[in-house]
């Protein structure tokens, strides 16, 4: 199937962040990697907000069905065990530094965290399980950790590594919550 232009702008968008930081995402830098003319990208994203928000939304698209592909259905059609299972596996993969780029910069604005929050509400352990079941909130907060990790803490995580860590955490979760 062709990817449409917006499509493909938004991934190249993405590809910049990606390779050269969230600054050098601009119009100019868009048209030079697309071969669109500034006015033609601003007939699919009229602002940069624009572009970033497609771009949130697009990456936490992409996010959601990962979780859907790793649980075998979605958020509304599994049970909570498999749901968590499922978003911690995903969750707990070594973000891209476009991913992390972009959820960095959309901290304290509302318009550019929406899509994540959307994703979060229906995949995550609820904040309220903090000091109901701390465990199992932990299990997020272990996640969240194997996400940055390969790029804040001088070494990447080899696979035997990573694989280790998610099944400690995963064993975790099941004295938390045993199987039924």
């Amino acid at each position: 199937m062709r990817m449409s232009k917006r499509a493909l702008l938004i991934e190249t968008a993405i590809d910049i962040v990606e390779k050269h930081g969230l600054n050098h995402l601009t119009y100019e830098s868009l048209a030079a990697a697309t071969g669109l003319s500034k006015s033609g990208l601003i007939y699919h994203f009229p602002s940069r907000d624009a572009l970033l928000r497609a771009m949130h939304e697009q990456l936490a698209h992409t996010w959601e069905q990962e979780m859907i592909a790793a649980a075998g259905g979605t958020a509304e059609n599994i049970d909570e065990r498999t749901r968590v299972r499922a978003s911690f596996i995903v969750m707990s993969q070594s973000a891209t530094l476009s991913d992390l780029r972009l959820a960095l910069d959309a901290v304290g604005n509302p318009t550019m965290q929406e899509p994540w929050l959307d994703v979060m509400r229906r995949w995550s352990v609820s904040e309220e399980t903090i000091t109901k079941i701390p465990r199992l909130y932990l299990l997020n907060v272990i996640a969240d950790g194997l996400w940055v990790h390969d790029h804040v803490n001088g070494f990447v995580l080899t696979d035997q590594q990573r694989t280790a860590l998610v099944s400690s955490a995963l064993a975790l979760y099941d004295e938390c919550v045993p199987p039924h």
